[in-house]
């Protein structure tokens, strides 16, 4: 793996760990798809599923992650994800191109997918800085608020449950001998 691909796996885990911790619900759920597919893209290496120089699972994987991402274009309000869609579609778009035209080296289709991830990582960094600078809050923070009351509430419930069926005790009085 050459410098320019262990950095852009550095930096893609730096913005999704900044993306996942400030980030609201539709950047969780992009970081949840994108982490996914990095799961794939690691085992169809590893395990060598290549047929004719393209890796299969790995390719379904990104066919699969530009529709979800295209539908999260649809169900969201920010601009990032229509962005990264088109971006995906790039990198989907040179490896169809390698498949079609046997001149384009693998290099450059590496070339092409490492730098394009690297505006794919960009986009999502600075979708969750707006979402900052608008002064919106994370969705972690919402997220464990409500935990934490529903836990509490719970705990309230058991012990309140608790003192109802237990009967009342008279303190024992100790007998003399």
């Amino acid at each position: 793996m050459t410098i320019w691909g262990v950095a852009g796996i550095i930096l893609s885990l730096t913005v999704y760990a900044v993306v996942w911790f400030r980030g609201g619900h539709p950047e969780r759920f992009a970081v949840a798809v994108l982490l996914l597919h990095f799961a794939v893209a690691a085992m169809s290496f590893a395990y060598r599923w290549e047929r004719e120089g393209f890796i299969l699972p790995l390719v379904t994987a990104d066919s699969i992650r530009i529709l979800i991402l295209g539908w999260l274009c649809f169900r969201s309000n920010r601009w990032w994800p229509l962005l990264v869609t088109a971006t995906l579609g790039l990198i989907g778009f040179v490896d169809v191109l390698r498949l079609l035209d046997p001149t384009v080296s693998r290099f450059a289709s590496a070339s092409a997918q490492i730098g394009l991830g690297y505006l794919v990582d960009l986009a999502l960094l600075f979708g969750v800085f707006e979402r900052i600078l608008a002064g919106e809050r994370p969705a972690g923070r919402d997220a464990w608020a409500r935990a934490v009351t529903a836990t509490e509430a719970r705990l309230a419930r058991k012990e309140a449950a608790r003192r109802s069926a237990s009967p009342p005790h008279a303190p024992e009085k100790a007998s003399a001998p």
